[in-house]
C-alpha cells in the first residue's frame, strides 16, 4: 500500500509540475497603460500561441468577454469563455467570472468554479494580462505561473484575431510585446483550424488547457 501511495504521489507531482520549464520568477512585464475593457469585448480567434512547455493541446481556440445581467437582482457581471477543440475530438469549454468588471485595467484575473472539485481547487484564479491590442484586428494576452518548490515558471501566450486569419501586418505589431517576457518567436505556433467539428461534445464546464492548477504555497 504504501509503494502504491507513493507511485500515485510521484505521478501526481511530475504531472502538476511538470510543465515548470522556465527557470526562476515570472519575469517582470509592462501591460498597456492604456487599456478599455469595454472595446475588448466580444469574441477573439487565437491565431497563435506559445505555451513554454510546448505542449499544442487545443485547436480552433476562441475567447470571448461578454456581459451578463443577473435577471433577478439586474446585477452585471463580465464572463470570459474559453472555447477550443482538444486534440481533434472534444469540444470544450470555459467560463470565469473577469474582475475588475469595468475599468481601464489590463491586468485581469479570472475566476474559475468547478462545483464537483476537491474544496481546496473548487475555486481557481489566474492572471491574463493584456500586453498589447487595437481591438479591431489583434490583441496579445499572457500569463505566468510560478512554483516556489522548484524555482521555475509556466508562460502561455495569445496572439488574437478578430478573425480566423491574422493579417501580416496586424501579426508582427502583436508580437511585439514578446520581446520583454523573452519569448523566441519563432516558437510561436499557429492555431490548427483544420479539426474545428470535432466528434464529441463536453457539456460541462472543463479546466482550461491554457492555464494550469494553482501551485501549493
Amino acid at each position: 500500500m504504501y509503494k502504491l501511495i507513493t507511485t500515485v504521489l510521484c505521478l501526481y507531482l511530475s504531472g502538476v509540475y511538470g510543465y515548470f520549464t522556465l527557470p526562476g520568477k515570472c519575469p517582470d512585464i509592462s501591460v498597456m497603460e492604456t487599456f478599455n475593457l469595454a472595446d475588448f469585448y466580444g469574441k477573439w480567434y487565437q491565431a497563435y500561441y506559445y505555451s513554454s512547455d510546448e505542449q499544442n493541446m487545443n485547436n480552433c481556440s476562441t475567447l470571448e468577454f461578454n456581459i451578463k445581467t443577473n435577471s433577478r437582482t439586474y446585477d452585471t457581471v463580465v464572463l470570459f469563455n474559453q472555447s477550443r477543440v482538444d486534440r481533434g475530438l472534444f469540444h470544450r469549454y470555459s467560463i470565469a467570472g473577469v474582475s475588475p468588471p469595468s475599468g481601464f485595467e489590463a491586468d485581469l484575473e479570472l475566476t474559475f468554479q468547478f462545483i464537483n472539485a476537491p474544496r481546496r481547487l473548487t475555486t481557481r484564479k489566474y492572471q491574463f494580462q493584456v500586453l498589447a491590442t487595437n481591438y479591431r484586428f489583434y490583441a496579445t494576452a499572457y500569463t505566468c505561473q510560478y512554483s516556489p518548490l522548484i524555482d521555475k515558471h509556466f508562460i502561455y501566450v495569445w496572439i488574437l484575431s478578430r478573425k480566423p486569419i491574422l493579417n501580416d501586418v496586424s501579426k508582427e505589431l502583436a508580437l511585439k510585446p514578446l520581446q520583454q517576457i523573452g519569448v523566441d518567436t519563432s516558437k510561436i505556433v499557429k492555431d490548427d483550424r483544420n479539426k474545428c467539428n470535432p466528434k464529441y461534445y463536453d457539456d460541462v464546464n472543463t479546466e482550461p488547457t491554457t492555464f494550469r492548477y494553482p501551485v501549493a504555497m
